[in-house]
């Protein structure tokens, strides 16, 4: 197994010929520049010194060759890779140096607390939703098929996309829905019109299953992207909480997660209108309007791919703050974050992630080019400065 080109065979063997003193000052200078290396190692550096390694190994509480080795061996069964080669002459140290050092580089070193890897598999984002029906019922989505619920509807899915009949036997009044996505999930949804929606997690979507002589629909929580059909004749509206957005055909995008407490609407093609009772603005391609929470009503130029890639499958971050990030990972992972250090908060990053990979791969982005790491234990993230 690799990290940053560099096996943990090859640390472990570093470390053991410093221990011995078998290098010279050119191989004791590669150590020092591995063991410093951002993302590779942390709080490693003690490792190049031989009087740290014997006060460490002689530490039972800090240290267990024997819980360490079984741990690191069990890594090894389930990633079925990394075999140690050892020198005779120095057979019984490497093993207890090297069981610690892999130990250590894979799964980390807190001081008196065990840190767990952040390689630790977390589910990535996946189709997962389900409805409500105007009688409270709900219908749980994923599967491919066809439901025909109490008020008529048909409803059509597959398995991260939802539809209805167009010759659903429906009550005369229209019948409300509401879409919900959890936490960790994500679904489509093909309006009567033809209308699509995608919606982000921890969202919540209301709409008729037809249109009649208006098409509206509320986005009660969270963030969804519209790719609105044209009819002149029937503007397409969205109603939120905190103000509503008018249009006619056109993509755009609503933000309303109430952790954000306020709503912004990123416009991609067309034209639409914004307005929340007392202030309105009529948006151009490639602008956006932030109202309430940390924006105050104001509209600017932005590029449209850092608030609408995660409908196409990526990140796309420009200089956020580490704290925004993680409101990200909670709502798309499902996971819950905690700052050790809240200096990191404030931190900032930018580039470019595919959605789909797992919560590591995140996570170690972030950690390689910054101040700052993490621990992943069960469900939860934990951050502390480097």
């Amino acid at each position: 197994m690799k990290r940053n080109n560099h096996s943990v065979a090859e640390i472990a063997w570093r470390v053991i010929r410093n221990f011995f003193e078998e290098d010279g000052g050119e191989e004791r200078e590669k150590l020092r520049e591995l063991l410093h290396e951002p993302g590779l190692l942390n709080n490693a550096a003690g490792l190049e010194s031989r009087e740290t390694v014997s006060e460490w190994l002689r530490e039972p509480s800090a240290f267990s060759s024997a819980e360490a080795y079984e741990r690191f061996r069990a890594y090894c069964r389930r990633r079925r890779q990394v075999r140690l080669r050892r020198r005779l002459s120095v057979a019984a140290c490497a093993a207890v140096l090297l069981t610690g050092v892999g130990a250590w580089w894979l799964l980390g070193r807190e001081d008196g607390a065990e840190r767990r890897p952040v390689a630790q598999v977390v589910t990535p984002i996946a189709p997962k939703a389900y409805i409500t029906l105007q009688t409270g019922e709900r219908v749980a989505l994923g599967n491919k098929g066809e439901t025909t619920v109490a008020d008529g509807s048909r409803i059509l899915q597959d398995s991260a996309l939802v539809s209805y009949a167009a010759d659903s036997v429906v009550e005369e009044k229209p019948v409300w829905h509401e879409l919900s996505v959890p936490r960790g999930g994500e679904y489509m949804l093909v309006l009567s019109d033809s209308t699509r929606v995608w919606v982000n997690a921890a969202s919540r979507l209301r709409y008729p299953t037809r249109f009649e002589d208006t098409r509206e629909v509320s986005l009660l929580e969270g963030e969804a992207y519209f790719d609105v059909a044209r009819d002149e004749e029937k503007p397409f509206l969205v109603r939120t909480p905190r103000g509503s957005v008018r249009v006619l055909g056109t993509e755009f995008n609503v933000n309303v997660y109430d952790d954000e407490a306020g709503v912004v609407t990123t416009l991609v093609e067309g034209s639409v209108r914004f307005s929340d009772g007392e202030k309105r603005v009529v948006l151009r391609p490639g602008e956006q309007v932030a109202t309430g929470g940390r924006e105050a009503w104001q509209v600017r130029e932005v590029d449209v791919a850092e608030y609408v890639g995660w409908k196409n499958g990526v990140y796309v971050f420009n200089r956020r703050t580490l704290a925004e990030l993680m409101e990200i990972v909670e709502r798309n992972y499902d996971v819950t974050v905690f700052f050790a250090n809240e200096e990191c908060e404030s931190l900032r990053f930018s580039g470019d992630l595919k959605k789909y990979d797992d919560l590591g791969d995140f996570l170690r982005f972030i950690e390689t080019s910054g101040d700052a790491r993490f621990v992943v234990k069960d469900k939860t993230v934990t951050v502390y400065k480097k």
